[in-house]
């Protein structure tokens, strides 16, 4: 799917894309379960930032395109610079969870670099980028060769070399089609179809959750982190809290916990997940289901990371630094001085620093945060 957005020059944009996919299809000519069907979307209005687009708002129209044409993958190509979060610039960013690719013409032509423009060296470029992005929407590894398809290009000249697809990786390709491709839809019986998604579909669930890392995803919420540290360390000096160590029983501690983290990822999901849309004719699909149950899992991970962390940090503290007097005097009815007392009371401060903590990650890059969760790599 071609996207303009700036429409400088749309006549060699089109010839570039076209002739482009003309050799992205010759690549693929062994295997005849794929079919290409190029269209084009009239760019809406985005708002460039520091000189470039967001990817992310690519893949949302992509979303939304993908599940109404019913299409298994799709490779978004775009005329602007797409924004990166941790290089120069980038080429093509593929999110495996929504088998979506976005693509930038912007630096294939060496005119850009100052030098004689030449289109046919930038549809070959673009050719590779092609098949680069759809090999990772195939969970293809990389490769060592600089003339396969799949080595890690590092500069836009390394799209030269990279052409070759090796015999063992067209035959992985033709084994991830079908487990890939996430295809199904439902009208009725949606509860059924969901739970049938989940289960077919774990495997590609589970290396979606492992991609985005959620030591990973962390280090991309400060202000979540600090809101919770905040509220946590107010509560630990707050006598109060301590007739909780005391009175509250085991179980009671683990609902809490248990209610914490429901709500707590029901925040974080609504604020950075994309919206799990229906198509016009209320069909429900495979992919839709994958990718939110993707997002409720790498979320929810994150937040049992940070519960560790803020109960094993309580703990330590409390049997180290938290002055024994307080614990016998602040209780209104027993001294919090067992150790059963003192894991309670982690455990409800962890709780409390999750819930806490939920609501001031809603303040963090949304961009960030989604970048980790949707976006494969950047090339």
């Amino acid at each position: 799917m071609t996207m303009e957005v700036e429409g400088k020059d749309s006549e060699a944009f089109h010839a570039l894309v076209e002739r482009a996919v003309s050799d992205f299809e010759g690549g693929l000519a062994e295997e005849p379960a794929l079919r290409v069907e190029p269209y084009t979307f009239e760019g809406p209005h985005l708002t460039p930032g520091a000189g470039a687009y967001a990817p992310l708002d690519f893949l949302e129209i992509g979303l939304a395109e993908k599940l109404e044409r019913r299409t298994h993958f799709l490779l978004i190509v775009t005329e602007v610079d797409l924004s990166s979060s941790t290089l120069a610039y980038t080429l093509a960013l593929p999110s495996q969870l929504t088998n979506i690719g976005i693509i930038s013409t912007k630096r294939l032509d060496p005119g850009f670099w100052g030098e004689t423009a030449d289109p046919k060296r930038a549809a070959a470029r673009l050719s590779a980028l092609l098949l680069h992005t759809f090999g990772h929407l195939l969970n293809l590894p990389h490769s060592a060769h600089p003339t396969n398809v799949m080595y890690p290009l590092e500069s836009v000249e390394d799209l030269d070399r990279m052409g070759m697809l090796a015999p063992e990786q067209l035959a992985e390709m033709r084994r991830a089609l079908p487990r890939e491709a996430h295809e199904r839809v439902a009208r009725t019986g949606r509860l059924g179809f969901i739970l049938n998604v989940l289960v077919t579909d774990a495997r590609a669930i589970g290396r979606a959750v492992v991609r985005a890392n959620p030591l990973r995803l962390l280090t991309k919420m400060p202000t979540m982190i600090a809101a919770a540290l905040s509220v946590i360390i107010v509560l630990l000096f707050s006598a109060e809290t301590w007739d909780v160590a005391s009175a509250v029983s085991v179980p009671q501690v683990v609902v809490f916990s248990g209610a914490s983290f429901t709500a707590a990822a029901f925040v974080l999901y609504r604020a950075f997940a994309f919206d799990a849309l229906l198509s016009r004719d209320r069909l429900l699909t495979e992919s839709t289901v994958v990718t939110a149950a993707a997002t409720v899992l790498s979320l929810l991970a994150t937040l049992v990371l940070l519960f560790l962390f803020f109960g094993g940090l309580m703990y330590v503290g409390i049997i180290t630094v938290f002055p024994e007097r307080l614990m016998e005097t602040w209780p209104t009815t027993d001294p919090a001085t067992r150790t059963l007392d003192h894991l309670k009371l982690s455990l409800f401060l962890a709780s409390m620093g999750v819930l806490a903590g939920s609501l001031g990650g809603r303040s963090d890059s949304r961009d960030l945060v989604r970048s980790v969760l949707f976006l494969t790599e950047e090339s």
